[in-house]
């Protein structure tokens, strides 16, 4: 199993990174948007599961998903919205109808982080 997460909260990424190494499933981190975006264009498919937060400076989560959206790219990916944002926003809603796979909102519980692992372990793509 290969997870991607995309957020610029390096505290984050090197906690859920700490966590999902060790249960010995590789993990990259990309701190940065546009890097993000670029891992998941030229990588397709590679990952079950790309963690993507929504609130990123320069090249947001949003700007990702809108990019992917119009590239038709979003359904294939198994993208879930990694958030502090509520979920009743506009654009996550229509992230979610556009193919973004689901919300999990930050701060996760160890426990939330684990059955969100084990729903797509398995799944190359879940649509």
């Amino acid at each position: 199993m290969e997870v991607l997460i995309i957020d610029d909260n390096e505290e984050i990424t090197d906690a859920v990174k700490f966590f999902l190494d060790s249960k010995d499933i590789e993990c990259k981190v990309i701190n940065d948007g546009r890097e993000g975006l670029n891992e998941i264009v030229t990588q397709r498919g590679r990952y079950n599961l790309i963690l993507l937060d929504m609130a990123m400076p320069q090249f947001s989560g949003y700007d990702i998903l809108k990019t992917l959206k119009t590239e038709d790219l979003l359904k294939s990916e198994n993208i879930v919205i990694f958030t502090a944002s509520s979920t009743n926003d506009k654009n996550i809603v229509d992230f979610l109808a556009a193919g973004a796979k689901e919300v999990l909102k930050k701060p996760v519980s160890l426990d939330d982080l684990s059955q969100l692992i084990e729903r797509y372990r398995h799944n190359l793509t879940m649509v």
